[in-house]
This record gives C-alpha cells, structure tokens and sequence, in this order.
C-alpha cells in the first residue's frame, strides 16, 4: 500500500508541472485568474477533506501566520514557476523547480544547527556542476545567437531562478512549522495556505488587468477563459493538493532520507520522459549531463 501511494505522489506532482503546459493565458492577469480559481478549488478539496476524514482540527497562532506565509509563496511560486515553463523546456524547469530543496538544507545548516555531512558536500557540488551544464551553452562558438533569443533564455532563467527561490523558501516554511508544532496541523497550515494562496491571485488580479491596459472587466470574458481552461485548473488542483496530502501522509511512514530525495529525482526524471517522448523536446548532450547530475545530487543530498 505504501509502494502504491508513493507512486501516486509522484504521479500528481508530474501532473502539476505537465498541466501548467496547457494552460491557454497569453497575459499575466489571466494566469493570476485560472491560478486563483485552482488554488480555490484545492483549499475547497483540503475543506471537505478535513471534514470527511474525520480527522482532529485546530488552528493555532503559529499555523495562522505560516498558513499566510506559505499561501503567498505557493502564489509566488507557481505564478513563475508557470512563466518560466511557457518560456523554455519543461524538462529543465522541472529540474530547477524540484533542486530548490538545496534550500532548506543550507536552513538547516546555517540556522538549525543540523550536521554537516560529507555527502552534503559532495550534493553541492553535483548541483554547481548540474547547474553549469544546464545553463552554459555552445550556441556562441556555432553561430551568432539572435537578441531576441537571448533575450528570451534570459527572462526564462530569470523565472526559474524565481521558481527555485519561492519553492526552496516553502518548504522551509513547511520544515519551521512542523517543527514548532511539533509533527502536527499540517492540515490546518495547506488549508490556510491554499485559501490564502487564492485570496493574493484574487487580489492581484484586477491590479494586473490595470497595469497591462486590460481596463474592461467582463464576467462573460472570464467566465469564457476558465471554459477553456477547466481540464488544466482542474488537474492542477488535483496534483497540487493530493500530491501535497499524499506526501504528508507518507513523511510519516517512510524516513525522509529515502522519501524526499525519491520523489524530487521521480519528478525530474518523469518530466524529462514526458518533455522528450509527448513534447518533442530536444536535450542537449549538456542538458542530459545536467539533469542527471541534478538527480544524482538530490540521492546525496539526504544520504
């Protein structure tokens, strides 16, 4: 059963990643639409969850200021981490996207007190090399690349680089929570952090719609938007909040040493294969060196 529910974990955080590659926004405010209604939706989901599980509730102090505090950054996160997947390969976002975890393990070393392990250092320099590889190219010594596509790589690094610090900044949130908490209202900090989450796309909507000159709001137009995205809002919601609930489950059971790092290098690789195989995505020589040494960094990581 164990073995069951780890393959389905994995499978809804591909399914978060591959969804956000279907979504049909053209502009920012519309993103932030279909972004708050999905994020409404799996707060909606944790709610009844809450309630059909039966499950004991209670929000304390600390679960109310990091549920806010997670809300924003989820917010922050897939707003950029979806820009950035609409701008370049989704094999290598998906990479910085799940090596954000490096993140909370400097937290834990800097701040926490945790031990340095050799193995820790050695993940480090796997990441460096990993990120080397995946960002320095050759197109220069080939031929002249063109400004606008510089341009575009830039922007598009510069979104993953966004990712990568939002993700990373979660689950450092989700690390301090628990741990003042001691182990409990998880359930109480993704229900807050999904509503909350909702509530900051909700609110920056119209500001955006004001910003890019899309002054006229019409229900009919929004309502039309959500239409065409309903498929990619609904497996978003679905990948977002069982991937999360299937994961807390299993932190329980199986020790983290073997689960996180399990499930961030799935993830790569399952992305990787769908990018190639569904999305015709080419990788580089350079690209497969760099994701498999981004995958290899991730087992040391936690060894």
């Amino acid at each position: 059963m164990t073995t069951l529910l780890l393959i389905l974990s994995i499978t809804f955080f591909i399914l978060q990643s591959v969804s956000m590659k279907f979504v049909k926004a053209d502009t920012l405010p519309q993103k932030m639409l279909i972004h708050g209604v999905f994020t409404l939706i799996a707060g909606i989901g944790m709610f009844f969850f809450l309630i059909l599980s039966n499950e004991p509730f209670s929000l304390s102090k600390n679960t109310v200021l990091f549920g806010i505090s997670f809300g924003f950054l989820f917010a922050f996160t897939i707003l950029f981490y979806n820009l950035a997947i609409n701008s370049g390969p989704l094999s290598y976002t998906a990479f910085y996207f799940s090596s954000s975890m490096l993140l909370p393990t400097f937290f834990g070393l800097l701040f926490l007190k945790e031990e340095l392990r050799g193995t820790l250092l050695i993940a480090i320099l796997l990441f460096l090399m990993a990120f080397y590889f995946l960002n320095v190219t050759k197109d220069s010594n080939k031929e002249v690349v063109s400004p606008a596509h510089g341009k575009q790589k830039k922007q598009w690094l510069f979104y993953c680089i966004l990712t990568f610090i939002g993700n990373g900044c979660l689950a450092i949130v989700q690390k301090l929570h628990q741990q003042l908490q001691h182990g409990t209202e998880a359930s109480g900090l993704m229900l807050l952090g999904f509503t909350f989450a909702s509530l900051c796309y909700f609110i920056a909507y119209p500001i955006a719609k004001s910003k890019t000159g899309e002054v006229k709001f019409t229900t009919t137009s929004s309502v039309k938007q959500l239409k065409t995205n309903l498929l990619p809002i609904l497996f978003l919601a679905a990948g977002s909040l069982l991937g999360n609930l299937l994961l807390t489950s299993l932190a329980g059971k199986i020790p983290s040493s073997y689960l996180f790092p399990l499930v961030q290098g799935s993830i790569i690789l399952g992305i990787t294969i769908i990018s190639t195989v569904f999305f015709k995505e080419k990788l580089s020589l350079r690209g497969k060196i760099g994701i498999f040494l981004g995958v290899l960094a991730i087992v040391f990581i936690n060894v």
